[in-house]
């Protein structure tokens, strides 16, 4: 059943690109993030932090013209995926995938973050697990999606995941 929240995943992901042309509140949003390769925003010695070894080094994903994107492994189903994008109005609002997921912010970090846990069926082989977390700076905002991870909030694995997406969006 994890192919169906990668899916989800993905596709809310990919929704986050088509924003209108300006924030909720009327400005203007940027054309996108100035970061070349979102690869570069984390070391693959930080990014194997998360997982029980090396999981090989990333690649870029710029399949959409606002976003710039990292996928780990390079090889196979992704398990980690880093994305740069314009900045929302607001992080909790624009990571929230719907029904099926709770928001909540996070406090604590470099810029206005929050965090989508995906909610448990058991039913459907689903455990509850972190989908997205958001940190905001300026006007980008970097997200990271575990895929296959099934990070619980308050594990040593979140907290790692919280510093990683904390020194990406501090790189931008």
């Amino acid at each position: 059943m994890g192919c169906r929240r990668l899916l989800k995943v993905c596709l809310f992901l990919t929704a986050l690109s088509f924003p209108a042309c300006g924030n909720a509140d009327g400005t203007a949003i940027s054309d996108g993030p100035r970061t070349s390769d979102a690869c570069s925003l984390l070391t693959q010695e930080e990014v194997d932090t998360l997982f029980p070894g090396s999981i090989g080094p990333g690649r870029p994903d710029a399949s959409l013209s606002r976003i710039q994107g990292c996928v780990w492994p390079a090889e196979g189903l992704p398990q980690l995926m880093l994305q740069v994008l314009p900045a929302p109005s607001s992080v909790r609002e624009s990571i929230d995938p719907g029904t099926g997921y709770r928001t909540s912010e996070l406090a604590g970090m470099s810029g206005e973050a929050a965090v989508a846990v995906q909610l448990a069926v058991p039913e459907y082989g689903l455990a509850e697990g972190v989908a997205i977390l958001g940190v905001k700076r300026g006007e980008r905002m970097v997200t990271l999606s575990p895929v296959h991870l099934e990070i619980q909030e308050e594990s040593p694995e979140f907290a790692r995941l919280k510093e990683l997406a904390d020194l990406a969006a501090q790189r931008l």
